[in-house]
C-alpha cells in the first residue's frame, strides 16, 4: 500500500493531478475542491493515497491530509459506493461537514451530491453514524448544536462575509475569494480573520500562478 506521494507537481487536470516522483509520473485523482489550493508546477507537493487494483487497472486516490484520505476510505465500507462516487461526496461537501452530517444521521446534505440517492444517502448514514461519532471524538472536531448547526456558524458567516468582501476589495472576484476563504477555512477552523485572510491570499496566488 502507498501511504503518501512525495514529488514534484507537473500539472492539474480536470479530477486529477500528476506528480513527479523520482522520474516516474504518477496520476492520481483528487476530489475537486482540493485542486484550487495546490502549489504550482514545479513545487514539491504530498499527497496522501489510496490505492486501489483491479483485474484491468490500476489507480491512485489522494488528498491534500489524512483527514479526507480517513473519510474516504470510511466511505469504501458502504455497500454500494464506490472510488469515483466517494470521490464526487468529497468534492463537493467538505470533509468536516460531511463527518458530522453522518454522525448525526442527515443525509440531506449528501443528496445534493449528484450519484447520490435517497437510499444511498440513508445507508451511508445508517452504516457510518457511529464511526463518525468516534472519529469526531478522536479528532477533537468540534461538536454541533441540536439544531443541527454548528456552534460558531454565525461567527464563521460573519468571518467569511469580511473576509470576502476584503478579498474583493483587493481585486478578486467575490466567487473566487468565497472559494479560497471556504478552502482555508475547511483546515483552520474559525481562527483569525486576519489569517484566514493571508491564507486565502496564498491560495488564490497559487491559482493565479497556474
Amino acid at each position: 500500500m502507498i501511504g503518501y506521494l512525495r514529488g514534484s507537481l507537473v500539472a492539474i487536470r480536470t479530477d486529477a493531478v500528476l506528480l513527479d516522483v523520482n522520474g516516474v509520473g504518477y496520476r492520481v485523482q483528487m476530489p475537486i475542491s482540493q485542486l484550487e489550493g495546490l502549489p504550482k508546477a514545479g513545487e514539491e507537493f504530498v499527497v496522501y493515497t489510496h490505492l486501489i487494483q483491479r483485474d484491468d487497472s490500476i489507480s491512485l486516490y489522494g488528498f491534500i491530509d489524512e483527514r479526507g484520505l480517513d473519510i474516504f476510505r470510511m466511505l469504501l465500507e458502504v455497500s454500494g459506493v464506490g472510488p469515483r462516487l466517494a470521490l464526487n461526496i468529497l468534492s463537493v461537501v467538505p470533509v468536516d461537514e460531511l463527518i458530522q452530517s453522518i454522525s448525526r444521521a442527515d443525509p440531506a446534505r449528501l443528496q445534493s451530491v449528484h450519484g447520490v440517492g435517497k437510499k444511498t444517502a440513508a445507508r451511508i448514514c445508517v452504516d457510518l453514524k457511529e464511526k463518525a461519532a468516534k472519529y469526531i471524538s478522536e479528532i477533537g472536531l468540534m461538536p454541533e448544536r441540536e439544531s443541527g448547526q454548528q456552534a460558531g456558524t454565525d461567527m464563521d458567516t460573519k468571518m467569511v462575509e469580511d473576509a470576502v468582501s476584503a478579498l474583493s476589495n483587493l481585486g478578486y472576484k467575490p466567487a473566487e475569494a468565497k472559494r479560497a476563504v471556504m478552502h482555508v477555512m475547511t483546515g483552520l477552523g474559525r481562527g483569525d480573520i486576519n489569517q484566514v485572510i493571508k491564507s486565502a491570499l496564498q491560495v488564490l496566488s497559487n491559482i493565479v500562478k497556474k
